[in-house]
């Protein structure tokens, strides 16, 4: 990919924010939007994806539309002895869970999380415990996100 780098120019960049924005662009619009014909702008996506700088399309879905208002981070530390791959593996099976993120400070990783309610996290971060093998956790809620990808 560190290549392909060298080779991205402008229209490749503005390719890329106006996939950003909305991943079911069409080409037409995506070639429009950079003065490239439909087909050529194809092309340039292809080879964005070809060399991994694209890595996948997907949907953003609205968390609170399925039910779940309650949005939080939760750092955690692991227990001792539990490693990073068999806390992600426990990890892929608990309902809520977003994202998970290794860090270094503190705590190991921060998860983003959507739940229905308190109720909920209490369910999540008692499952962190008690499957997961989290030893301590500290919960934010989320009062607003703004996104800018």
């Amino acid at each position: 990919m560190t290549a392909f780098l060298s080779e991205m120019d402008d229209i490749d960049r503005r390719l890329i924010a106006a996939l950003v924005r909305d991943g079911r662009t069409s080409y037409r619009d995506l070639g429009t939007g950079v003065s490239l014909s439909p087909n050529a702008a194809a092309e340039r996506v292809r080879r964005l994806v070809e060399s991994g700088v694209i890595r996948r399309f997907r949907a953003h879905v609205d968390q609170a539309a399925l039910g779940r208002r309650l949005a939080a981070f939760i750092d955690l530390r692991l227990t001792p002895g539990v490693g990073a791959e068999a806390f992600e593996s426990a990890l892929r099976d608990l309902n809520g869970v977003l994202s998970a993120t290794l860090t270094t400070g503190r705590f190991d990783y921060t998860l983003r999380v959507a739940c229905a309610d308190e109720a909920a996290l209490v369910d999540i971060v008692e499952a962190l415990r008690t499957r997961c093998g989290a030893q301590e956790t500290y919960s934010r809620i989320v009062l607003r996100e703004l996104s800018f990808d």
